[in-house]
């Protein structure tokens, strides 16, 4: 390949080859270079010493670079190493950079030297490939440099009393001990974007980062890089090389992105995420070794760990400073103030908790106070554990002093939690509720207890019953209801007055509570009512009913022992209803009716004695209450209606008539008056019912007006006592003739005499009132019930009605007629009509006739009509002239 110049012998002079001689020569010299030039194991090219033109190329470089032999000499040595120059003259041991045909580049050692090549000068440069070598140390480097950081690091944790200090601190470090071009530090936020929010770094660079958007949310453009997909994760992500990743393309282009190429991004976790990052960035690739990844991950262990450490000494300091301001206001509150730590150690005590507690701040700081103070360990125990689970308990305790008073207190305990939601201490608020406990239990005490006699009132009574009959219903175990009502008791109080009554009470309770079991209730429903409730008095209904008899003949025998009354000696008996119970046949309402009822049946049986429970009873109190109801619907639907019973003269001509109500049921058919009168003046439905017999008979009684023949006919209608005691009574009448337009004088009012029992002046003004107004009265019924002649001559009456009982025998009872002779005498002394009702015949017309009774009302003359028929009647000469 070179030209060499031939050889002599320095001793013997040589003739000069010849011509083929020197060919072959040479061309066995060339050979043996070749074989040289191609067995060397080093890549090894010559070229042109000016432009680096490949002129030759052993067998070593074709094959560690993958050119052919052909292509090498179509190429110079600047395709293949790129910093090459034209002026290099001296390239011995320089490393360089060579890139193979297929990209790969490799790190070689060059070195070179001169030689002429086919006469020309050239350059013979051979490749020592120290890639490998390269690496090696450059690891080595890595490492070492890896390991210094993280003690640096490490050292800076233990000094570290801020956390945003440590965080540049390690950035700084990793710069410029790790030797990367730039650290951060960033948070995962908790907003919608999931942003991360860098709050320390380092580096020449490093302050464009934070104006770069950042996430770790899988949705967001912005968390696909190795931040977001490493906070989601919880691992380290390596990227080699960011300029062949296709997520950074956008963000090379920036013009502050310089010569940036590998990025290691490492979580910081704690017990329950990742929830920060420390992020690398270095000048060259990152090929990040087996013994550098576990260093990596401790560092970034330990700086969360130091962060959380931090975190906690921050949320400490602040807790504990809060806890002392709040402390420092709170010492003026009324509320007692005790603040607890998590082992129950007095932390604070504010002046108000050493009032209540008795002891002073100094004598319980850092001590437990809770055996001296609260004494019911289950309750406090259960109190605590509520505090843990739901971070506050409200309740009511008993504390006891240092004194050892006991003090009623309403107790609020509140977890406080430090920055990280762990529990710190506790908040605990007393108030003293002593006295406010004390009135509740006064107006318990009131609500429940009879004020007088102290025994539990109607209320008490109703809820034991109620608990009483649900637990005979689970156990099968009877009891008996005992209605106990005093005899007379209300001419005690009539007699010795209300004072003695009280007493009389008073002394009644303490004897029905000696004669019952301490288990038994005794109660008072008020006035001169007590109930005594006896439970568990077995299974067998028989048994039960004697046991309560026994009870209630013992209780007879107690209640009518004398008492005394303040120098009074008073006898007093009883009467006792009993109804027994179990099973849960009966309700609580039904078991006190029928109490009642069997008391009621005592009464009737002559006083002072025990009555049992008849159904038979209780079946005509459950008729009457579903009369009663039937009555209220009849007058809601207009059921009731009137007939007419005429009224004559002793000449037999007609004077008028009385009205009389009548009811028709759907179902029980016509009902008698006699019974449902009564019930509705029981009820008070005789107010409505009065409303509208007074409204039909006036309605009637209008009509008559425009006809001459019955102009001068009377409607009467009957008043009972409580329809003419209502207060609005005398101008429900005027109102009434108002809107039918009937004549005042031709509406005849019939009262009873039990009327007249009291209140006589407020009768007689009501009387005037209307008489003034035209209305007309008359006493039915006269000589069957109370009537005192001094009222009766007072009374502004127009009329006596003799009543039927006394004309119905007046011809066969002496009795009888001298009774009918009187009213007629009284009448005529006292210049009233009279007239006689109930005449069924014509010799009873007779005798009333001839003494004096000059009006008449009965069978005789007609029974009672509706107005259809009466309309007829009227129309009649002979009904009107008799």
């Amino acid at each position: 390949m070179a030209e060499t110049s031939p050889s002599a012998s320095p001793n013997t002079p040589q003739p000069p080859p010849s011509e083929a001689a020197q060919l072959q020569a040479l061309r066995v010299s060339e050979q043996q270079y070749r074989t040289l030039f191609d067995s060397n194991p080093l890549p090894i090219w010559v070229t042109d010493w000016h432009s680096h033109r490949i002129l030759a190329v052993n067998q070593a470089a074709v094959a560690r670079y993958g050119y052919t032999q052909a292509e090498f000499l179509g190429m110079d040595l600047q395709q293949v190493q790129a910093d090459i120059t034209a002026s290099d003259e001296a390239l011995h041991a320089q490393p360089s950079r060579h890139r193979t045909k297929d990209g790969r580049e490799i790190d070689v050692e060059i070195s070179t030297d001169s030689l002429l090549f086919n006469g020309q000068r050239a350059r013979l440069v051979q490749a020592h490939d120290v890639t490998q070598h390269l690496r090696t140390e450059k690891d080595l480097a890595r490492l070492s440099r890896a390991h210094s950081m993280v003690t640096a690091c490490n050292e800076a944790l233990v000094r570290a009393t801020s956390e945003l200090t440590l965080l540049h601190e390690i950035c700084q470090i990793a710069v410029d001990i790790g030797g990367y071009r730039m650290a951060w530090v960033g948070f995962a936020q908790d907003d919608a974007e999931k942003n991360i929010l860098i709050v320390a770094h380092a580096g020449a660079i490093a302050e464009h980062f934070t104006l770069w958007p950042m996430s770790w949310s899988a949705d967001s453009p912005y968390g696909q890089g190795p931040a977001g997909r490493a906070l989601r994760s919880g691992e380290m992500v390596i990227v080699p090389d960011i300029r062949a990743e296709a997520i950074f393309q956008s963000w090379l282009k920036e013009p502050w992105v310089d010569n940036l190429r590998g990025v290691a991004s490492l979580p910081l976790r704690n017990s329950e995420r990742a929830f920060g990052l420390f992020y690398l960035y270095a000048n060259d690739t990152v090929d990040i070794g087996s013994d550098e990844i576990p260093l990596l991950q401790r560092l970034a262990g330990d700086i969360a760990f130091g962060i959380d450490h931090l975190r906690a000494q921050e949320s400490k300091r602040a807790s504990d400073a809060r806890i002392h301001q709040q402390a420092t206001l709170l010492d003026k509150a009324q509320d007692a103030i005790v603040v607890r730590g998590m082992d129950q150690r007095v932390l604070y005590m504010n002046k108000s908790a050493e009032q209540l507690y008795g002891w002073t701040a100094e004598e319980v700081i850092g001590r437990s106070m809770l055996e001296h103070v609260y004494r019911n360990p289950p309750a406090v125990a259960q109190a605590l554990q509520s505090v843990l689970e739901t971070g506050e308990w409200r309740g009511e305790l008993s504390i006891y002093r240092k004194d050892n008073r006991q003090v009623e207190v309403e107790v609020r305990w509140t977890l406080i939690t430090d920055a990280e939601q762990q529990p710190h201490s506790i908040l605990a608020l007393s108030t003293d509720i002593t006295q406010r406990k004390a009135a509740e239990r006064e107006i318990q005490k009131l609500a429940f207890y009879d004020p007088l006699t102290q025994l539990p009132n109607r209320q008490l009574l109703l809820d034991r019953l109620q608990h009483a009959l649900a637990t005979s219903a689970r156990s099968g175990q009877g009891g008996a209801l005992l209605f106990i009502d005093l005899d007379h008791f209300k001419t005690l109080n009539d007699t010795l007055g209300h004072d003695k009554g009280d007493m009389l009470l008073q002394q009644v309770a303490q004897r029905l509570s000696h004669a019952v079991r301490s288990m038994d209730t005794v109660a008072r429903l008020g006035g001169d009512e007590f109930v005594v409730m006896l439970e568990e008095l077995g299974d067998n209904p028989h048994s039960v009913a004697e046991q309560a008899k026994r009870v209630g003949e013992k209780i007879l025998a107690a209640l009518g022992s004398p008492y005394k009354l303040e120098g009074h000696e008073h006898q007093s008996t009883s009467s006792i209803g009993i109804a027994p119970f179990g099973g849960g046949l009966n309700t609580v309402g039904e078991l006190l009716k029928q109490a009642d009822i069997a008391m009621y049946q005592a009464k009737a049986a002559g006083r002072n004695t025990v009555g049992f429970f008849d159904p038979q009873l209780q079946a005509a109190v459950t008729d009457k209450a579903a009369l009663e109801a039937d009555l209220r619907l009849a007058l809601e639907q207009d059921e009731l209606f009137l007939v007419y019973q005429t009224q004559h003269n002793a000449q037999t001509a007609l004077t008028g008539v009385e009205a009389l109500a009548r009811w028709k049921h759907p179902q029980r058919g016509m009902v008698s008056p006699a019974a449902f009168i009564p019930l509705a003046e029981e009820t008070g439905l005789i107010l409505e019912l009065g409303r509208q017999v007074l409204l039909q008979a006036c309605s009637l009684l209008a009509t008559w007006q425009d006809h001459s023949a019955t102009q001068h006919l009377t409607m009467a209608v009957n008043v009972s006592v409580r329809q003419f005691k209502h207060p609005g009574f005398v101008q429900q009448i005027k109102e009434t003739l108002a809107l039918t337009g009937a004549k005042p004088s031709q509406l005849k009012l019939e009262l009873t005499e039990s009327l007249l029992a009291d209140d006589i002046e407020l009768i007689i003004h009501k009387m005037e009132a209307l008489q003034a107004f035209g209305v007309s009265f008359s006493l039915d019924d006269f000589g069957t019930g109370y009537s005192s002649l001094s009222y009766l001559k007072r009374l502004p009456l127009d009329q006596l009605k003799i009543d039927q009982s006394f004309v119905r025998d007046v011809l066969t009872d002496p009795n009888d007629a001298v009774i009918a002779r009187t009213i007629i005498g009284l009448g005529q002394s006292l210049g009233l009509n009279v007239i006689a009702e109930g005449v069924e015949n014509d010799e009873q017309r007779a005798f009333l006739a001839q003494h004096g009774c000059a009006a008449y009302q009965g069978y005789l003359f007609g029974r009672p009509i509706p107005a259809e028929q009466l309309v007829q009647f009227l129309s009649l000469p002979a009904a009107i002239s008799g």
